[in-house]
């Protein structure tokens, strides 16, 4: 059986978010922040993706903040099918990413940018979302 590899800098993020909406159901900025979070803590992590790598989401079980746990999935491969990728009741748009050598990372949405979520269009902040540099949408601290 062949094992995927995602590579965070050449990923076709539209690509990706495509999938994200199939598997998600809709489109919305919590569900592109978390695939640009995944594909963050690959490359940070040095990491190719689906296994060797494991995630905890903060975000909780309560919509629309729960989609960034969809889109985490899409953009690291961590699944909670496979049992690399966990979900918490923190409410809080944050993940806690971790390789199996021990390398730590943690990755949330920068506040001013999830205010912006509360007031606008799914659609139009989803795309606000993909365009933005990763350090005007995230902030990360390795550990």
């Amino acid at each position: 059986m062949e094992t995927l590899s995602i590579d965070p800098r050449t990923a076709d993020l539209q690509g990706m978010i495509d999938r994200g909406v199939e598997l998600h159901g809709h489109l919305g900025p919590y569900l592109v922040a978390g695939i640009r979070m995944g594909l963050l803590a690959l490359e940070l992590l040095e990491s190719p993706g689906y296994f060797g790598l494991s995630a905890v989401s903060k975000a909780g079980r309560k919509p629309p903040l729960s989609c960034l746990s969809d889109g985490i999935q899409i953009g690291s491969g961590c699944t909670a099918g496979k049992g690399n990728l966990s979900i918490e009741d923190g409410g809080e748009a944050r993940a806690h990413f971790r390789t199996e050598q021990g390398k730590r990372l943690t990755i949330s949405l920068r506040p001013e940018i999830e205010r912006e979520f509360a007031d606008g269009d799914a659609h139009a902040l989803s795309e606000r979302v993909a365009e933005l540099t990763l350090e005007e949408l995230l902030q990360w601290e390795k550990e």
